[in-house]
């Protein structure tokens, strides 16, 4: 390692610690490619896709790679969405989810790509849901209100 600390060579040795202290995540670049593909397969149905915001991430002492808790939000029209992720150290999540306005509802979560698994989740009449053990990796939601009337909806895939 040499004493470069010219901007180019503080920033080079940034990269290099960050390479190998922390690399990218096997398998994250095809996982991403996989739900980009998704995404684009099923944009032509009528389901609503929400907008998917970060509401706050927290990392635990476990490490960056690590057990992590984190708050998402999405959003469409009407409907909020909120749901908050817990990881742990055996590669499985707890996902609360909380939907505004309030109402019964079925929440399916599926892995993507699809793998043809998916969990199931009846939301209590405060629009509350949780899935108590789903698998780490990328996921989406499907809401279905039990009232027709009511268009069913989906998020975007994101990684838990």
């Amino acid at each position: 390692m040499s004493n470069d600390y010219s901007r180019d060579g503080l920033l080079q040795l940034v990269r290099d610690v960050w390479t190998e202290h922390d690399p990218v995540p096997e398998g994250l670049v095809d996982r991403m490619q996989a739900a980009v593909e998704a995404e684009l397969a099923i944009a032509g149905t009528d389901l609503d896709f929400e907008l998917l915001v970060l509401v706050s991430d927290e990392q635990m002492l476990a490490g960056a790679r690590g057990t992590a808790t984190y708050t998402l939000r999405f959003s469409s029209g009407d409907v909020d969405l909120l749901v908050r992720a817990v990881g742990d150290a055996e590669g499985r999540t707890r996902l609360d989810g909380w939907v505004s306005p309030a109402g019964p509802l079925t929440v399916r979560a599926t892995p993507v790509p699809d793998t043809g698994a998916s969990w199931e989740a009846e939301s209590d009449d405060t629009g509350r849901f949780e899935f108590t053990d789903l698998p780490t990796g990328m996921v989406r939601l499907h809401l279905t209100p039990r009232d027709a009337a009511l268009k069913p909806f989906a998020t975007p895939a994101f990684e838990i």
